[in-house]
């Protein structure tokens, strides 16, 4: 064979070596039974969630707040947890409605969603003028503790998904903030 010829081969070699580099992994792996069967235990299960429908909880009342006490890194806002909006979802979603409110004393009014296990929330409507305007499709997004959304973060951790108690009842929930108080 020439010189020539071989540099024309090239091209084939590199194209066949790219076919097998692209083949799935799992088809040089052994079987789930000749492996021991470890694979089924380990494998991430396709999510299979569905969040379920939920209606907006009454507009939040001064008589039933329960403030927080949690700092909100510098910034001026107490935090409020409207009591009776607490409520845990059959999957797995913690619904409530929390205020926030300035020096100025206005309302910032959000009815919110924690998915434990996944840490992350959503905002289902906002307050205004004593009334809800739902956000429709909201995204879910990741759990931040910095600035004016460390209520978050602390709720998560602290009091709505706290892995030591999954099965909390909202009764129970509410009166564990008597137990650990966050300090502005």
């Amino acid at each position: 064979m020439k010189s020539g010829q071989s540099l024309n081969l090239l091209p084939g070699w590199v194209f066949c070596l790219a076919i097998l580099c692209s083949l799935p992994v799992q088809a040089l792996e052994p079987d789930e039974e000749e492996a021991g069967g470890w694979q089924q235990n380990y494998i991430e299960k396709p999510d299979n969630w569905q969040e379920l429908d939920a209606s907006l909880p009454p507009y939040p009342e001064e008589k039933n707040l329960l403030n927080l006490k949690i700092g909100t890194d510098g910034m001026q806002f107490a935090v409020n947890l409207d009591k009776p909006s607490l409520v845990r979802g059959e999957d797995g979603v913690v619904r409530y409605t929390v205020v926030l409110i300035p020096p100025s004393g206005v309302w910032n009014v959000s009815n919110e969603g924690l998915r434990c296990g996944e840490k992350v929330y959503r905002r289902y409507a906002y307050g205004m003028d004593g009334r809800w305007q739902p956000m429709e499709n909201s995204p879910w997004r990741e759990v931040r503790g910095s600035g004016a959304n460390r209520y978050r973060g602390i709720l998560y951790h602290d009091y709505f998904c706290n892995p030591m108690k999954p099965d909390q009842t909202p009764q129970e929930m509410i009166d564990s903030f008597s137990e650990n108080w966050h300090e502005m």
